[in-house]
């Protein structure tokens, strides 16, 4: 019985001395709550909320992996992009969002989702699927990379300055 009692207390010990590791994956963090927050943010167009979840020093690559630029450079080009949209957003339903923690030790959400938008000019709605990587640090955006493709956008914004030029065109033409 003692030999029995002995050995539960040793293996009692041994898990007690064991390493706890943290965990590396989740889908709920404050940082992700964070993430959200930005969304609806840039959803909104309240731009002192988005840009208020990035640090001072944060570099954001988005569609590249060479070139950073600031929160206030994105948020320029998010605003003349989307001035030519009746509206926008991600599909709620389809948006995924989990948290990891790589090798370093370095804090990342990470962001799939469905964007869409109206063009102003036609009614036509563009659908684009999107992907970001966020790196927090002391509850802060310190980096960035997003991918999504702007080509079915960049087509019809096109077409549009193409369809008005030629009708200017007409126009002096018969004028």
């Amino acid at each position: 019985m003692k030999k029995l009692i002995l050995l539960a207390l040793a293996g009692l010990f041994v898990i007690a001395c064991q390493e706890k590791h943290p965990v590396r994956f989740t889908t709920s963090s404050p940082e992700i709550s964070s993430y959200k927050k930005g969304i609806d943010a840039y959803e909104k167009a309240d731009w002192a909320t988005w840009t208020a979840m990035f640090a001072d020093t944060a570099k954001i690559y988005h569609n590249n992996w060479d070139t950073s630029a600031s929160p206030a450079e994105v948020q320029e080009g998010h605003v003349n992009t989307l001035s030519n949209l009746s509206n926008y957003g991600f599909d709620k339903d389809e948006m995924v969002l989990e948290q990891v923690i790589d090798d370093d030790g370095k804090t990342w959400v990470n962001f799939w989702g469905h964007w869409k938008g109206t063009l102003k000019a036609n009614g036509k709605e563009i659908k684009i699927p999107v992907h970001i990587s966020a790196e927090f640090a002391d509850g802060k955006i310190v980096r960035e990379y997003g991918f999504w493709n702007m080509s079915e956008f960049v087509d019809e914004m096109q077409a549009l300055q193409a369809a008005a030029e030629a009708a200017a065109e007409a126009e002096e033409e018969a004028g």
